[in-house]
């Protein structure tokens, strides 16, 4: 939804040389290839690919949301299990601080320097350089303007924030109900 309102407020057909519609036909294709349920190849015209490396860049990105995601739920399971069968709900407690202390980093530095905070994440995320596509071999990297990835940051960042007051209202109910359990 966010996407295809930029489409035509970026000029983005013209950049690329693509009706609005087969921008937003491409784009479709690739975020359902970087979901992790999709095992098929990346479906895009030839007109925004031409290179093996940018190929490899993509896959090279479903492989990080893979990995995060595996990371993510082998570490939240056991968390989410000791915080329910034990008692113990220490993780409640650290975790939104920590993630607090995240956004206020990783959001400054996006304020300030978003292209300088955009290239760090790339070097420190990725082994290679394919990340840094040419626009003039593979236009793919037009049809995704620098605001929408500020966008989706933003975005990101919201959701953590979300779930920091999540895990703050969960462990005050747990205090609660636990003490009144013990009543």
């Amino acid at each position: 939804m966010l996407y295809n309102q930029q489409v035509n407020s970026f000029h983005l057909p013209e950049l690329v040389n693509m009706s609005s519609t087969q921008i937003k036909e491409n784009y479709t294709n690739i975020i359902h290839y970087l979901s992790l349920l999709t095992h098929t190849s990346m479906q895009v015209s030839s007109k925004l690919i031409t290179s093996e490396a940018t190929r490899i860049h993509f896959a090279d990105v479903k492989k990080v949301l893979g990995v995060y995601f595996l990371l993510s739920t082998l570490l939240l399971i056991p968390l989410i299990h000791t915080t329910l069968k034990e008692k113990r709900h220490m993780f409640l407690k650290t975790t939104p601080i920590v993630l607090i202390v995240i956004i206020g980093i990783v959001g400054s530095f996006m304020a300030i320097n978003f292209d300088g905070a955009f290239t760090l994440m790339h070097q420190l995320i990725f082994r290679n350089n394919y990340w840094l596509i040419d626009p003039r071999i593979d236009p793919i990297i037009s049809i995704f303007p620098e605001t929408f990835f500020l966008e989706l940051g933003i975005i990101l960042l919201g959701l953590i924030a979300l779930m920091i007051v999540l895990m703050i209202v969960l462990d005050k109910y747990l205090k609660k109900y636990y003490l009144e359990k013990e009543k």
